[in-house]
């Protein structure tokens, strides 16, 4: 489970790793700019991109099934001074608030932590349910084309190397392996934290992705009830592939 991944110094050191990913926040809070709406981000993290909207004046709440992730978030909003964001522990996959929202989100290819067609359509399925009836959802899928022409990675390679002013460090290293036919990398990750030169704790987890091809993901939206179903753009937000964006409304 995704939860149980994105706990203790993983969650605490989120934020650091991904510091200088702006493409993804820069996209979303253009999109919402102005939004007169009430906006609801799943899978939504330590805040990375729903702090930034709810600071331009954006009435969002965010639903993540990790509650150390939400507790991140949470702190940052407080130190911020952001206000009136409810924040929802339980899963994208089937979760149940008493709200209905304007406009739904996932973003950073977090929908794609979903690895089963019955488990998307279920996601969806219950996003619908929560939309009012102007409501709409948006989501992006990453395609990890470098990887599948890889195909695997027998040796860790390091993706993250940050050290902080006090000198404490963190290095995240990855090794996968691609399952073509079941859409799904399979990545395997160790995360090793320093106190200067020495390590004082070291985690390894795995972590599974799924990709979805964009007629693929076009029939799971049909299949869950959206009707008014287009696709905003296909662009690299992000590195080593290329996603696209749906907007999908009732």
């Amino acid at each position: 489970m995704q939860d149980d991944h994105y706990k203790g110094l993983i969650a605490e050191w989120y934020d650091d790793w991904l510091k200088e990913r702006t493409d993804d926040r820069d996209y979303y809070s253009g999109f919402f700019r102005g939004f007169g709406g009430r906006v609801l981000e799943l899978a939504c993290g330590t805040g990375r991109l729903l702090i930034p909207i709810a600071e331009s004046g954006v009435r969002v709440d965010g639903l993540d099934s990790s509650p150390d992730m939400l507790a991140v978030l949470e702190r940052k909003a407080s130190k911020l001074g952001v206000k009136d964001v409810g924040l929802h522990n339980q899963s994208m996959e089937e979760f149940a608030l008493s709200a209905e929202y304007d406009a739904i989100f996932v973003a950073s290819g977090s929908f794609q932590l979903l690895t089963s067609s019955e488990s998307a359509v279920n996601s969806l399925k219950c996003i619908r349910g929560h939309l009012s009836e102007t409501g709409f959802f948006l989501v992006d899928i990453f395609v990890p084309w470098d990887d599948i022409i890889k195909q695997r990675c027998d040796n860790y390679r390091v993706t993250r190397d940050v050290t902080r002013p006090d000198g404490k460090r963190s290095i995240v290293l990855e090794r996968f392996e691609i399952d073509i036919p079941k859409q799904i990398k399979r990545g395997t990750y160790r995360y090793e934290f320093y106190d200067r030169k020495r390590l004082v704790e070291c985690i390894t987890d795995e972590l599974p992705i799924r990709w979805y091809w964009n007629d693929e993901y076009l029939n799971f939206l049909r299949e869950a009830g959206f009707s008014s179903i287009e696709m905003l753009t296909q662009s690299s937000l992000y590195r080593e592939g290329y996603s696209f964006v749906f907007k999908a409304s009732k």
